[in-house]
């Protein structure tokens, strides 16, 4: 079975997934495991009824896939780390996140970085770790990286979160994190147990008192990753 090692942290996944082994050649290692992970029958269960749900009809192994990358984004929390849902990039030795609701051009607009610059570095297109380290927040490369498995083994400091949405005009400033809230929790995975999500949100928190976020009115052409990294990289720096 596979050891992965990813977030600067060595897992041990006892199953023989066929999606998952298409996805962790970069990710693989023979280094002692910081955990292990192993699920029963019944957590695999609860994951298929749960897209059941959702209206979502998965194979067996496209479930088992999502139930694995659920069981470490709760075991994780142990290490200081959470899932996000967005689209990470690198460029600088420095990582910005781009969260939207599902459909408003995240991985367009990352995409966009990656022509303007072609030195940037895609660190997760969908479901990046965040993991605090030594005081500082990192965005960290995962095999789970959505329909384009746009991924990169590295942690790369984290320097600025950006909601986008869509406007006519392209404009980005800086907003407080509580007025965008409600839509950074939409996009963090949130355990099922209190204690594990009062540990989120702490963590979360945290990361809010020391990330700058930012809001981005974007159109879909290239001057709009222009303006942002821009004006990301000035205040990086």
């Amino acid at each position: 079975m596979p050891k992965l090692k990813m977030a600067g942290l060595v897992m041990d996944i006892c199953h023989d997934n066929p999606i998952l082994n298409q996805q962790i050649g970069d990710y693989l290692t023979e280094e002692a495991p910081d955990f292990t992970v192993a699920l029963d029958d019944d957590y695999i269960t609860r994951e298929i009824e749960e897209e059941i749900r959702c209206d979502l009809n998965f194979p067996k192994a496209y479930s088992e896939y999502l139930a694995i990358y659920r069981y470490i984004a709760t075991k994780i929390l142990d290490y200081d780390g959470f899932l996000m849902h967005g689209s990470a990039i690198g460029k600088d030795g420095r990582a910005y996140l781009f969260c939207a609701p599902s459909g408003t051009g995240k991985s367009t607009h990352t995409r966009l970085w990656r022509e303007a610059f072609p030195d940037c570095i895609m660190v997760n297109d969908d479901k990046p770790i965040i993991r605090k380290s030594a005081g500082e927040f990192f965005a960290c490369g995962t095999p789970w990286s959505g329909k384009h498995d746009l991924d990169t083994n590295i942690s790369l400091p984290l320097k600025g979160i950006v909601i986008l949405a869509r406007g006519e005009v392209n404009r980005i400033e800086r907003v407080r994190p509580e007025a965008v809230l409600g839509l950074l929790f939409n996009q963090i995975y949130r355990p099922s147990s209190n204690e594990a999500y009062l540990a989120t949100i702490d963590l979360v928190s945290e990361m809010l008192g020391k990330v700058p976020v930012y809001k981005l009115w974007c159109n879909m052409e290239q001057e709009a990753a222009i303006l942002a990294e821009k004006t990301l990289s000035q205040d990086s720096e």
